[in-house]
């Protein structure tokens, strides 16, 4: 019996994200752990890495971070995969921002990494539906990692799943990627686990998927790349019985089987969540005062943005119209990210001013859509705008109003 482990990592900052800050991280987080990936020859790291990340990297010229992760790509150590550039919840957006997000990651990373192809994707926050999964299949991936709770039946182990749609979805262990990221087990436990967790199985392989946060490496918890992963990779390198693979790898490795439809859910999301039918608990709960003005605020902005999208394809010629349609264009990119809506989910996390620079690109996007609408005379896009900034003011007075309660409410639970 041979055991695959196919460790996953998931490298994000917002693209809002204060430069002192991002500098720290780079320091304690990104280099020594490329550094790490580089020492040893047994790596094999399944990374998703931002493209506001990577961009954020290229203002900032950091060239070393960049290299150190061009020449683990060719040397066949990280396996890069697709998601939406700027971290937005994919099933919570619209379709055709999706597409967007999507190609805009493809062409960032094409241009930092010269990559033919990308096989795999990662869905930020891992929020995936069902229409997700179709939407990825037909933009060319062949799988998608989720969370273990986003199945059906326990997520499987000697063989890999494929959707209704013919997407393979693949899961993470769970609870062995929770131990890891709350740093509950030590890598000689993890290793341990990794080789007696299938011994009724003797006969058979199996594999196991692991997946957190980059930052939970060196930046959440101090040196934790060397202590945690490298340690584990160097434990493994003296043992016959487990190997370290790509998550691509495993779908050449184990047979297919389609699968019951997957759960709409993330990585976040717990069982009093999905009872609850609140698939999204972090960025969409139907309790929490502050989620209810966010997307007010959002669905007017789509529908505003709609209407200037097919203005920009029918008279997009015009030059006051183009100019103030491309800037609204960049800022609604931006302003899809999860991070405002993250900050507001009061479990517990709480920020007013993140809050606020969410509030701020939307509000920037809105503006710029209304200008390049009164450059072409057209009145169909006020009302959106109003409920744009309406509640928008609304939110305002609800973070005041929310503080000044002095407690942050749970919005999950038996209800």
């Amino acid at each position: 019996m041979t055991i695959y482990w196919a460790p996953f990592l998931h490298a994000y900052q917002p693209p809002w994200q204060d430069v002192e800050i991002l500098k720290q991280i780079y320091k304690e987080c990104y280099m020594p752990l490329l550094s790490m990936l580089e020492r040893h020859e047994n790596v094999k790291l399944t990374l998703n890495i931002q493209g506001c990340l990577l961009d954020q990297f290229a203002k900032l010229n950091l060239k070393e971070s960049r290299n150190k992760l061009r020449h683990l790509i060719e040397n066949q150590k990280v396996e890069l995969v697709g998601s939406g550039k700027y971290h937005p919840i994919l099933p919570l957006i619209p379709p055709a921002e999706v597409d967007r997000q999507i190609k805009l990651t493809n062409s960032t990373i094409m241009q930092h990494f010269s990559q033919d192809k990308l096989s795999g994707f990662f869905p930020p926050e891992m929020a995936v539906s069902p229409q997700l999964c179709k939407i990825i299949k037909k933009s060319n991936f062949e799988w998608m990692i989720m969370d273990g709770i986003a199945n059906s039946d326990e997520w499987p182990h000697d063989y890999v799943q494929q959707s209704p749609s013919g997407l393979v979805t693949v899961f993470r262990d769970t609870y062995l990627s929770n131990l890891i990221s709350f740093n509950n087990i030590d890598a000689q436990g993890f290793v341990d686990q990794l080789a007696t967790m299938f011994e009724q199985f003797p006969d058979e392989d199996h594999y196991v998927i692991t997946a957190q946060d980059a930052e939970t490496f060196g930046h959440h918890i101090k040196y934790y790349e060397t202590s945690f992963l490298g340690k584990a990779f160097s434990i493994i390198e003296d043992r016959s019985d487990i190997k370290i693979c790509f998550i691509s790898d495993l779908l050449k490795k184990f047979p297919k089987k389609i699968g019951k439809q997957i759960k709409s859910s993330s990585w976040s999301t717990d069982g009093g969540d999905l009872a609850a039918k609140v698939p999204y608990p972090l960025w969409m709960h139907p309790l929490n005062p502050i989620h209810k003005y966010q997307y007010r605020m959002l669905r007017a902005l789509y529908r505003l943005m709609e209407i200037v999208e097919k203005c920009a394809l029918e008279k997009g010629e015009d030059s006051n119209f183009s100019n103030y349609y491309k800037t609204a264009r960049f800022f609604y990119d931006e302003s899809l990210h999860s991070c405002w809506l993250w900050w507001a989910s009061m479990r517990p996390m709480w920020s007013p001013n993140l809050i606020y620079k969410g509030i701020d690109l939307i509000n920037k996007t809105a503006l710029n859509a209304q200008l390049a609408l009164i450059n072409l005379k057209v009145g169909e896009g006020d009302q959106y705008y109003s409920i744009v900034i309406d509640n928008g003011e609304k939110l305002m007075n609800a973070l005041v109003d929310q503080e000044s309660k002095g407690q942050h409410l749970r919005t999950y639970g038996d209800f």
